[in-house]
């Protein structure tokens, strides 16, 4: 752990290091990430909506929102603008979105590579989810840097 953190002008948000921001002090509302019973998902029974799940997939597969989550003209500005209050509010709002579609990544990542094997359907299926929640985790990341600032996911 940093001993030292100091203050991002601007801000009242802790840095691990410079631009770097400390995580979320911990409250019921701090990002967490998710977890599940892996061995429980390896036994769902798709039998009763496999014809749903086989479509869902397909809408997965057509990859509809692809360019959703697209850095346009908009955001090449200066968000200087936003101060006070407001800015920590929304740094706070990005931070939480952000670790949590990180986390979705992450469990639907190991769920996809958990049952590859057991269900190769259902294994799709998540790795395709985990494809779109890194693609909002980036967003969001590269939202942190226009106030200055980046999630240290790792950490």
């Amino acid at each position: 752990m940093v001993d030292s953190l100091r203050k991002p002008q601007n801000t009242q948000f802790d840095e691990l290091r410079p631009g770097v921001k400390a995580p979320s002090k911990d409250t019921i509302l701090t990002p967490r990430f998710y977890t599940t019973d892996f061995d429980e998902m390896a036994k769902m029974d798709m039998s009763v909506n496999e014809d749903e799940v086989r479509a869902i997939i397909e809408e997965f597969r057509a990859d509809y929102n692809r360019h959703h989550f697209v850095r346009t003209d908009v955001f090449d500005q200066s968000w200087e603008h936003i101060d006070g209050k407001t800015r920590e509010l929304f740094i706070e709002f990005l931070e939480r979105s952000c670790t949590a579609e990180f986390s979705g990544f992450l469990l639907y990542k190991e769920l996809g590579r958990r049952l590859k094997d057991k269900n190769p359907l259902l294994a799709e299926g998540f790795n395709l989810m985990s494809r779109d929640e890194a693609r909002h985790a980036g967003f969001l990341n590269k939202a942190m840097s226009d106030f200055n600032l980046q999630l240290d996911l790792g950490f």
